[in-house]
């Protein structure tokens, strides 16, 4: 950053809890299963179990309305869900495995997206492709953007790029990222078959789709109006730049794979890219090895801040910190899901720039 002038950069921070009207909120999962409205007004919190849509209004800071839902049926939510989302028009999508089901803004209809191949034209899903769980949409609706991948069964899958879906033609325009093909040395998978390994996040402003993932301190931005992809690499004082890898080799001992799996976890990790639209910034948070208190890893916390444009201005270390579930900004201040005495809560994050 060389001669930059100094970043003043101050916060306050404060908690408000959700009042739920002696309710229960369906806090089994985090909030893994709701998402903010477009303009930030509402969250949506879907209870997959009950099922109905819990509706909470952010500025009165109250639950205002649950809608009942079917889990069955020609209206139903489907057996799995991964993720919710809302458009502008107050659809909701809810994910299932390899496809998504779209609720209209009175939840009397409801047409399902399939994902795989020969649903789509263009360049199309291959055998043995799917999305990354986590997409996001365009505010109207139209448009999915989401990381795909291999999904190789046994075989341990590799992450190939990002995909753009156009919903209303039915067309796949594929980018390939080679670079995320590196991930796949961080998998660790158990006797079971299940994995343990690295995160790839995708976020996006009005033009860009941002991909970077927990292992490097990186990102890849594609341009949506120019159709260019620019790999950024980044810098950091205070945390490592990457995860060192597999040193081990693969061992059939499950007493193995936890070991190694618990030394790559004393290792940086590089959270997702939150944008604050008002202020026009992203935040990360990245979290590093601080030092070992007798056989414990105690980790820091670091905030980088970067521009719209993903230019680094600053970084600090800070004992606040993002829910990995539920975060958002909101006019320029960052909400982060808490659940407090099983209340529903949020701390607040407002940041001061005095450039």
């Amino acid at each position: 950053m060389g001669g930059a002038q100094p970043f003043n950069f101050s916060v306050e921070i404060d908690t408000v809890q959700i009042d739920f009207k002696d309710r229960f909120y369906f806090m089994e999962i985090y909030l893994a299963t709701s998402n903010v409205s477009p303009d930030k007004k509402f969250l949506y919190n879907l209870n997959s179990f009950a099922p109905n849509l819990e509706i909470i209004d952010l500025d009165k800071q109250e639950l205002i309305k649950i809608e009942p839902m079917a889990k069955e049926g020609p209206k139903g939510i489907g057996p799995v869900v991964f993720g919710v989302f809302v458009t502008q028009q107050n659809e909701l999508v809810v994910e299932g495995w390899n496809e998504y089901r779209i609720f209209d803004s009175l939840r009397t209809e409801m047409k399902t997206i399939k994902i795989g191949p020969n649903y789509f034209k263009g360049d199309e899903m291959e055998e043995g492709e799917r999305f990354e769980y986590h997409p996001i949409f365009s505010d109207d609706g139209s448009h999915l953007y989401a990381i795909y991948k291999e999904d190789a069964g046994k075989k341990v899958g590799e992450t190939k790029g990002l995909a753009l879906v156009d919903l209303v033609n039915s067309t796949i325009l594929k980018i390939p990222i080679p670079e995320l093909s590196s991930l796949k040395q961080f998998i660790i998978q158990n006797q079971y078959g299940f994995e343990k390994g690295e995160s790839s996040y995708i976020a996006k402003t009005k033009n860009n789709l941002i991909v970077s993932t927990s292992a490097y301190n990186e990102a890849f931005v594609f341009d949506m109006e120019n159709d260019t992809l620019i790999h950024k690499v980044f810098h950091s004082q205070l945390t490592a730049d990457a995860k060192k890898g597999n040193s081990t080799k693969e061992s059939n001992r499950n007493e193995d794979r936890e070991a190694s799996f618990n030394e790559h976890s004393k290792e940086v990790q590089f959270g997702k890219f939150l944008y604050d639209e008002q202020n026009e910034k992203f935040w990360r948070f990245s979290y590093d090895k601080d030092r070992m208190i007798g056989d414990s890893v105690a980790m820091k916390t670091v905030l980088t801040i970067f521009d719209s444009d993903l230019n680094q201005l600053h970084e600090e270390m800070v004992e606040y910190d993002y829910s990995y579930y539920q975060s958002f900004f909101k006019e320029g201040i960052l909400y982060s899901y808490i659940n407090l005495n099983d209340e529903m809560a949020f701390i607040r994050v407002k940041p001061n720039y005095k450039q």
